[in-house]
């Protein structure tokens, strides 16, 4: 058997290397009007009269980069930080007390400086910043975060002023944290002058619960047209008697409280409304138990026409600063 087989295949020799030839040629035929096409194209694109060594380079092999050092058996691959979390700006002379957790476990608090400021930083993966818009319970994702991102403020205002950037602000990497200080510079400065150490703090003032001035069935049983509307005359004279003490009191209110303060805004409030007013006040330290005293005092008062005052805070000054434009 393995002698026949010899013999077929010495006879299929001449054929197949004839056959093999034929190929070979075709085939290189195919590779050399490949080559001639591309360097037809390229000097259609570099134009007329340009000379070979003017014409753009062919383009090189990638390089391949040595693998990646596999971790330790079972445990899967982890993705190093891409991303700074900025908390504010401060002096680069300011540093937040030892001991302050982050916003995420990605890494400790640091500082990126530029001269005589620092941006307040700390290193995060932005997956880890994903919220449910939704969720505003006090215990959601975006819930925890803010206060997160409050911890640090506080403790940085505690050591000097900061100038509190908005809640979800990133950068990808100390030099874009770098030119947002470069930016910002003049401003920061400014604004890191002028709040010093004052902090802010928020007063409500607030309509207590009342019944509700309407006209119902109920009201016309058992009495007369005039007796109705004589009714209905002394509910809404009382009623807009009840928004004039609002209004008045809101005015005494931020009266005798601006004294005591260096700014102060007014975030909403109506005398229509049961939020009758929302403000707030920058306060300097030295001030600050004269304020809350000045609000107290006018409780007693305020309560006797049905109103609340609440106070809040203190705060990093959020309200009273701003860098305008940019990633801040």
């Amino acid at each position: 058997m393995d002698e026949e087989l010899e013999k077929l295949a010495r006879a299929a020799v001449p054929g197949a290397v004839t056959e093999a030839l034929d190929r070979a040629r075709v085939q290189a035929v195919a590779r050399l009007a490949d080559q001639l096409t591309d360097a037809i194209v390229a000097m259609a694109l570099a134009g007329p009269g340009v000379p070979p060594d003017a014409r753009p380079p062919e383009p090189r092999p990638a390089q391949l980069r040595p693998p990646e050092p596999r971790p330790p058996e079972g445990r899967p691959p982890e993705a190093p930080p891409d991303a700074l979390y900025a908390y504010g700006i401060t002096p680069a002379s300011v540093r937040p007390p030892d001991g302050v957790r982050p916003l995420t476990d990605d890494g400790p608090l640091a500082h990126v400086e530029l001269g005589d400021l620092a941006l307040l930083v700390s290193p995060v993966r932005p997956d880890d910043l994903r919220v449910d818009e939704h969720d505003l319970s006090e215990t959601g994702r975006l819930a925890t975060l803010a206060r997160g991102h409050d911890a640090v403020v506080r403790a940085a205002a505690g050591a000097g002023p900061v100038l509190p950037l908005r809640f979800g602000t990133v950068v990808r990497d100390e030099t874009a944290a770098r030119r947002l200080l470069q930016e910002h510079r003049d401003s920061a400065r400014h604004q890191l002058r002028r709040i010093g150490s004052a902090r802010e703090w928020g007063v409500k003032l607030v309509r207590r619960a009342a019944e509700p001035v309407h006209s119902s069935s109920d009201d016309r049983r058992g009495v007369t047209g005039t007796e109705y509307l004589t009714r209905r005359r002394q509910a809404l004279a009382e009623h807009e008697n009840a928004d004039a003490v609002a209004e008045r009191a809101a005015d005494l209110l931020t009266t005798t409280l601006r004294p005591h303060t260096t700014e102060s805004l007014r975030r909403g409030g109506s005398s229509g409304s049961a939020l009758l007013l929302d403000h707030a006040f920058h306060v300097p330290l030295d001030a600050e138990a004269a304020f809350t005293a000045a609000a107290a005092e006018l409780a007693e008062p305020f309560a006797a026409d049905g109103l609340a005052v609440e106070v809040s805070g203190p705060w990093a000054p959020y309200s009273f600063v701003s860098l305008g434009g940019g990633d801040a």
